[in-house]
């Protein structure tokens, strides 16, 4: 256990060492994130709010644009973590990453994009229906279901970016290279999530704190309140742009690793092999 502990750490560092090394990456993901937020400020929750109306014509109509926003949250997540794979493999390969010539392999792929967001789309409705409809029970099968989806889908962006496939091809080579080296997923990504759930965990206990001193009442208190709420998001958002742009390498490198047989940028072939040992 201990061992994959390290595995999994040894791996995260070395794949935030080349967003560090290339911190233009980051923008992919923020940009990717961004445009999913407002998404669903702008669609999904005006078609929530219509869901929740007794008259049917507004339920539907509420339900078409809660797709709509799903949807279009999905494809643009999508679209810029192509767009990181692409960078990542040049900053991998020893160049210097050109997000404009990333954002354009993106856009050379947003045929395929579209209908593989519309698969993720799918799915992450169905497994939000389960987890509200199913209790306890629906809360598990969707939680270990969307883990089992995140881990055997991890490879499809990488395939979209390097392999010309469809969406359903991409699911099925994805599944195929999990299955060869399901070890170096799990443990880096398991590794890569839980540094990403520790900061983001400190980011709420910031927040926390500083609604606490909100409700004190005094001048004081509450800018220093406000200030710590701000700071305890700012943390939060870190942490999710640190994982978007950390998996985003480490899906690349451990992609030409299995593809390819080779180990590019600081990973050794001992990096991404070791972790599926038993001994």
């Amino acid at each position: 256990m201990f061992r994959r502990m390290k595995q999994g750490w040894e791996l995260t560092k070395k794949s935030w060492s080349v967003v560090r090394a290339n911190p233009g990456l980051v923008r992919l993901p923020i940009r990717g994130g961004i445009f999913a937020v407002l998404a669903m400020v702008i669609i999904v929750i005006p078609g929530v709010a219509l869901l929740a109306t007794e008259e049917l014509a507004a339920q539907i109509g509420g339900g078409v644009l809660v797709a709509i926003g799903a949807y279009v949250a999905s494809f643009s997540v999508i679209f810029y973590n192509v767009a990181l794979a692409a960078a990542a493999d040049v900053a991998l390969g020893g160049g210097k990453p050109d997000l404009a010539a990333a954002r354009a392999v993106a856009r050379s792929k947003s045929g395929i994009i579209a209908k593989w967001a519309l698969v993720s789309a799918i799915v992450s409705v169905v497994l939000s229906i389960i987890r509200d409809k199913g209790g306890f029970a629906g809360e598990l099968v969707a939680g270990i279901g969307g883990a089992i989806w995140s881990l055997v889908t991890f490879m499809v962006v990488p395939v979209l970016v390097f392999e010309d496939v469809g969406p359903i091809d991409a699911m099925k080579r994805s599944a195929s290279l999990f299955r060869a080296r399901w070890g170096q997923q799990v443990t880096g990504n398991v590794a890569i999530g839980g540094v990403a759930g520790l900061i983001t965990f400190v980011g709420i206990l910031i927040g926390v704190g500083g609604v606490l001193l909100l409700l004190v009442g005094s001048a004081a208190a509450e800018i220093t309140g406000g200030l710590l709420v701000l700071v305890g998001m700012l943390v939060a958002i870190g942490a999710a742009v640190f994982a978007g742009a950390t998996r985003g390498v480490f899906g690349v490198a451990l992609y030409r690793y299995i593809a390819d047989d080779h180990a590019l940028g600081p990973f050794t072939p001992g990096d991404l092999e070791s972790a599926v040992k038993t001994s």
